[in-house]
C-alpha cells in the first residue's frame, strides 16, 4: 500500500515510484561516460543535456544525478512515496491526478499520485528529475542507459511496465523553485553548424545546398543518430582510407549523399567524410527538433 513514510531497502530509507505505462521510450540518464571511446563505448547521456541539467538543477541536485529521459510519448508514473519532481524540455502536457503540473518549476507529489501527460508539443525530449538521488545500475561509473550494449542504467534496458524507480532522498529541505525559460521551436531557428575535417570534400554545389538548404530528421532516426531528409550532398573523393574519430555532433555523409549527425548513443570510429560538427548546445537544440520538420545551418565560425 502507498505510504508518506519512505519505504526501508538494505537499511536506507528510500523513495519510490512504479510505471504504470511505458511510453514510447523512457531511459535513466545521468551526464554519460567519458574516457572510453577506445573501448568502442559511447557516452550516452541526455540527448538534451540542457533541459536535463535544468532538471538537476531546479531540485537542488547533484549535476550527475540520473533523471528519466522521456521520448515523444511520456510514461504514467504512479508516486508510492511523496516526492519533489521538476519537468523539463518539450511540453507534454503534464498532470498530477489530471491537474496541469508546471514545467520548470519544482512540484510536489504526495503518495498515491500519478503523473501523465500526452504526446510532445514543440519538441521532442522532455525529463523528469526527482529530488535527491535515484538509486540504479551503473556501469562504467555512469547511470546512463545505454540500451544497444544492455548496460546502465535500469539494467540497461528501457522502462517497463511494472518497473520501480527508487530514489534518496535529500537530507536537507530545499526551496522551492520557478524558472522563466524560453522554450522557442529550435525549427524556427537556424542550427549553428562548423564545418568538418572533410567538408572541402564537397562539391561546390554540396557546399552551398548545405549552408542553404532545407533539411529535416528522419523519423528513422535513433539514439545513434538523426538521420536528415533534404538535398543530396556529393563529394569530389567518395571514401577515407581509414577509419577515424568521430563524436557526438559530428556529421558524416555516406554514400546515398543523407547526412547522418551523430548523437550520444553513436559509434565512436567510422569511415564516412566528417562535412560538419555541432557544437553542443546546437545538439540540444537539434534533439528537440520533431521529424520531418523543416530547418536549416547557420554557418559559424
Amino acid at each position: 500500500m502507498p505510504t508518506d513514510t519512505p519505504t526501508k531497502i538494505s537499511g536506507e530509507a528510500v523513495g519510490r515510484l512504479s510505471v504504470v505505462r511505458a511510453g514510447m521510450l523512457s531511459l535513466l540518464q545521468d551526464r554519460g561516460r567519458r574516457g572510453l571511446a577506445f573501448y568502442a563505448i559511447p557516452p550516452s547521456g541526455p540527448l538534451d543535456r540542457r533541459s536535463a541539467e535544468l532538471a538537476s538543477a531546479i531540485l537542488g541536485n547533484d549535476p550527475d544525478a540520473p533523471v528519466i529521459e522521456c521520448h515523444f510519448t511520456p510514461p504514467t508514473l504512479r508516486f508510492e512515496s511523496a516526492a519533489v519532481i521538476s519537468l523539463t524540455g518539450a511540453e507534454m502536457g503534464w498532470t498530477l491526478d489530471g491537474r496541469p503540473a508546471p514545467r520548470d518549476a519544482t512540484v510536489a507529489v504526495a503518495s498515491g499520485q500519478t503523473l501523465s501527460g500526452r504526446p510532445a508539443e514543440d519538441g521532442c525530449r522532455a525529463y523528469v528529475g526527482v529530488q535527491g538521488f535515484i538509486q540504479t545500475s551503473q556501469t562504467f561509473g555512469s547511470a546512463s542507459t545505454y540500451a544497444l550494449g544492455r548496460f546502465g542504467g535500469n539494467g540497461g534496458r528501457p522502462l517497463a511496465i511494472g518497473d520501480v524507480v527508487r530514489w534518496r532522498p535529500p537530507e536537507d529541505v530545499r526551496p522551492q523553485m520557478s524558472l522563466v525559460v524560453s522554450h522557442a521551436s529550435a525549427a524556427n531557428l537556424a542550427i549553428a553548424l562548423r564545418p568538418g575535417p572533410e567538408y572541402d570534400w564537397l562539391t561546390p554545389t554540396a557546399q552551398n545546398d548545405l549552408k542553404n538548404g532545407e533539411f529535416r530528421v528522419s523519423p528513422h532516426s535513433d539514439r545513434m543518430g538523426a538521420r536528415l531528409e533534404g538535398p543530396t550532398l556529393t563529394l569530389r573523393d567518395s571514401a577515407l582510407a581509414d577509419s577515424v574519430p568521430v563524436l557526438p555532433g559530428m556529421i558524416q555523409l555516406p554514400p546515398s549523399g543523407r547526412p547522418i549527425v551523430l548523437l550520444q548513443d553513436g559509434q565512436t570510429a567510422g569511415g564516412y567524410p566528417r562535412i560538419g560538427y555541432l557544437p553542443a548546445a546546437e545538439l540540444d537544440r537539434l534533439a528537440q527538433i520533431p521529424p520531418r520538420r523543416p530547418f536549416r545551418f547557420r554557418f559559424s565560425p
